[in-house]
């Protein structure tokens, strides 16, 4: 029941996905980058782009294949609406969720006796669902399966709510997904990757789960301009933040400095 009635839909399809890795990737160390492109099968210059979109954007692909379908709660964690803290015990008992998810999958990336495969999919995992918590309705409520039920008009169609902030104001007024990777960049060298630590994860959780309760719904059910430009400014925010966050983590599990104590 629960992964019939609760699993939302691909965060920021797959444009967002890639640009988000791409930028993460750019922002690496050269210990980490190395790393990742190992776990990519060393691909040349002019595959990696592809390679890396592909394997970001993987999580997706597979999530209603019956061999898969155990991953399907990992692209979103529900918290109540009166909370405004993610709680494991509450909201991810049995770990299934995108916050532990990630947490999972970065561990393993720690693991040097890891088979080929499973590192590739511990990659492909940690750089999917660190996207997917930015997403403000990945971190949104049960009751309405984080806005998939909320029905809206836009631009004169019905979509549920859901839709708009996946893909529908991302198809709209992304330009360029390469010139997206660039300003990603710029504003992750400006700010710095910085540290990561496992409990850092929880902080991006609320973070996104406060837009959720703050931003996320519109007024009534016609979304105006001013909502949709509302939208995708908290869309570039959230792009800036898992594209740095996610080469922290990468830096942290596979660059010079090694996984940091706890994780």
């Amino acid at each position: 029941m629960l992964l019939i009635c609760s699993a939302p839909l691909a965060a920021w399809g797959p444009e967002g996905h890639r640009v988000i890795g791409l930028a993460g990737f750019g922002l690496l160390d050269d210990s980490a980058r190395r790393e990742v492109q190992s776990i990519l099968g060393d691909p040349n210059t002019d595959e990696l782009e592809t390679v890396l979109g592909e394997a970001c954007i993987w999580p997706d692909t597979i999530r209603d294949q019956p061999g898969w379908r155990w991953s399907s709660p990992l692209h979103y964690v529900n918290i109540p609406r009166h909370s405004d803290q993610y709680d494991r015990e509450r909201d991810c008992a049995e770990g299934r969720c995108v916050t532990e998810g990630i947490l999972h999958f970065a561990n393993q990336l720690t693991w040097p006796q890891l088979e080929h495969e499973k590192r590739w999919q511990a990659f492909a995992f940690v750089c999917h669902l660190v996207a997917d918590l930015h997403q403000p309705l990945h971190a949104g409520f049960r009751d309405d399966r984080g806005g998939n039920t909320v029905d809206v008009i836009y631009s004169g169609r019905e979509w549920n709510l859901h839709q708009v902030w996946d893909g529908v104001i991302v198809r709209e007024r992304l330009d360029d997904e390469s010139r997206m990777v660039e300003q990603l960049l710029s504003a992750g060298r400006r700010q710095s990757p910085g540290e990561w630590a496992p409990s850092d994860v929880k902080t991006w959780t609320d973070q996104s789960h406060a837009l959720a309760l703050a931003s996320a719904y519109p007024a009534g059910r016609v979304i105006d301009q001013e909502f949709a430009s509302e939208a995708w400014q908290i869309t570039l925010l959230q792009w800036e933040r898992a594209a740095a966050r996610l080469a922290a983590l990468l830096n942290a599990t596979l660059g010079d400095g090694g996984p940091p104590e706890g994780n």
